[in-house]
């Protein structure tokens, strides 16, 4: 630390000094400020005025520039021109410094009073009073400051959780700010919906009926899929993206009934949405098996999501049209299902998902799916 005197004591304060005395609170009401030795110094900086652990044994006022209060060298206040840094330790005996108090701009100049000083001064009730009043200002200034970040943390959260899911969310915060998800291999069942024909559908639709039949059809959709223990990976177009994640060792039936049941409440929800006299309906893909999560893209922007050649075939499910059929009933229906999803499910809903259809998949090959 670079710590210089600038004058001897003298017998008057310069006007500076002064005027940042009077204006720090620290000597209101006090008639014979001298008596206080306040002791001038000069810092640049980065110069450390005091570190956490150092006995409290003074408090500054700051005549020129501004100090970090800083810990973990994280700044957590900023101390500018005539404010009093340094008070709050001074209570209680052999008390030492929480923070570090650091220069913050290339010069500074700060006024030391010691503590038996203002001990001993004929009028030290009154400075004591005038450091809790200044604690109290602080105080009020950090509970505000407080308040407000709780609030655009509150808003941050909101925004967070609209565009990223839940099981994304935790992956996060446990890799901590600094970096990205760990890539990890999972059973999941991975859903893929898309809207039959919707780009037909609103050629003559202003873009505020077009938002606002997504928002319906996305809704219709999203709210089973939360229901029943989905997650939404990402919305493409007007489909869509969800994913169930199976925990090592635990069985896939369970949570395959339930993303049935989603599809299902789905199906029946966006058939209900009208355009006219037509209703939308959609086309939804089920499949389970080995995937790879983690936060992809590039150095710049990334997203978690799920990928591997079993999210594609889920996808492929989906897209599945009449003419990619080549054997069973050209007759599918608007939930399909691969052949490992089906096993998993109980014999009543196989017997309902029983027409089996073998298809060719754009870059899969041959797949069956039962509808």
């Amino acid at each position: 630390m670079v710590k210089e005197s600038d004058i001897s004591p003298a017998p008057v304060l310069r006007p500076r000094y002064e005027a940042a005395l009077a204006a720090s609170g620290l000597v209101d009401d006090v008639a014979d400020i001298l008596s206080l030795d306040p002791r001038p110094h000069r810092y640049s900086e980065h110069d450390i005025v005091c570190q956490r652990g150092d006995p409290a044994e003074s408090l500054w006022i700051i005549v020129i520039g501004s100090v970090a209060v800083r810990e973990n060298n994280q700044t957590l206040f900023v101390r500018r021109q005539n404010e009093v840094v340094g008070e709050q330790n001074l209570v209680g005996n052999g008390c030492r410094r929480w923070y570090d108090l650091v220069v913050n701009e290339s010069q500074a100049e700060l006024l030391e009073i010691d503590k038996a000083k203002i001990e001993k001064h004929p009028q030290a009730g009154v400075i004591w009073r005038n450091i809790a009043r200044i604690v109290s200002l602080k105080l009020k200034d950090a509970t505000i400051k407080t308040s407000t970040q709780s609030r655009q943390l509150a808003d941050d959260t909101r925004i967070l959780r609209a565009y990223t899911n839940e099981y994304a969310l935790g992956k996060r915060m446990q890799s901590g700010g600094s970096g990205l998800t760990l890539y990890e291999v999972h059973r999941a069942i991975v859903w893929f919906s898309d809207v039959v024909d919707f780009s037909r559908h609103i050629v003559e639709l202003s873009p505020s009926r077009t938002a606002d039949l997504v928002q319906r059809f996305f809704n219709a959709q999203s709210i089973p899929i939360a229901t029943h223990g989905g997650h939404i990976d990402k919305f493409i177009g007007d489909g869509l993206m969800a994913f169930w994640v199976l925990s090592d060792g635990e069985p896939a039936s369970t949570k395959c009934r339930k993303a049935l049941r989603a599809a299902e409440e789905a199906e029946k929800a966006v058939s209900q949405i009208r355009i006219g006299n037509d209703s939308l309906h959609v086309r939804i893909g089920l499949h389970t098996g080995l995937v790879l999560s983690g936060d992809f893209g590039s150095t710049t922007r990334h997203q978690f999501t799920l990928i591997g050649p079993e999210v594609n075939k889920a996808a492929r499910l989906e897209q599945v049209h009449t003419a990619d059929i080549l054997e069973g009933s050209p007759n599918l229906g608007p939930i399909r299902l691969s052949v490992e999803f089906r096993q998993e499910l109980t014999e009543p809903i196989k017997k309902r998902y029983a027409r089996r259809v073998k298809a060719e998949a754009k870059n899969i090959g041959e797949i069956v799916l039962f509808s």
